[in-house]
């Protein structure tokens, strides 16, 4: 079961129109990143509300996260959605789990992945994680189970925001 929504998210991010709204979205947060260095990481929404039927039925938004060298992200979690992450360009890892005990898994780069399986990582609700880029830079697409205006980060320390203020 789990293979074939990961296959419907690669065909679906693997198309053409699809693929250049991506990269759009990605050069914008690249641009961002360029004219503001203080930042470790912007994002994108692509879609906030995705309209899919099938084994993508249940994710309602697609994101681009993009890291400056070495940038991460706060430890979060998503008390709302499960987030479904993969490399887009570069490389860097998640830290998933207990905030105090966090796990690593390194998302291989483009060029690296080979089976869907590997190139896509589940991250349920409720679960800490964090992303963590490598010394050149790395972005990343994401889907969310919840909408855009409903996705909610929450921080380990820190208040919970929504990524879309109405």
């Amino acid at each position: 079961m789990m293979t074939l929504i990961l296959q419907a998210m690669q065909e679906f991010v693997d198309e053409p129109s699809r693929c250049a709204a991506i990269e759009q979205a990605c050069n914008d947060c690249e641009a961002e990143l360029r004219a503001r260095p203080e930042l470790e990481m912007t994002y994108r929404v692509v879609s906030s509300e995705l309209k899919q039927n099938g084994e993508m039925a249940a994710l309602r938004s697609l994101w681009v996260f993009a890291f400056s060298p070495n940038g991460e992200s706060d430890i979060h979690r998503h008390s709302n959605s499960t987030q479904y992450t993969r490399a887009w360009r570069g490389k860097g890892r998640m830290r998933v789990g207990d905030p105090e005990h966090l796990v690593e898994i390194p998302l291989p780069s483009e060029l690296d992945a080979s089976a869907t399986e590997r190139q896509w990582t589940v991250i349920p609700t409720g679960i800490f994680h964090q992303a963590v880029a490598d010394a050149n830079g790395w972005l990343v697409v994401s889907f969310q189970t919840a909408s855009g205006a409903e996705l909610q980060d929450e921080p380990y320390e820190g208040e919970a925001r929504y990524y879309i203020s109405e």
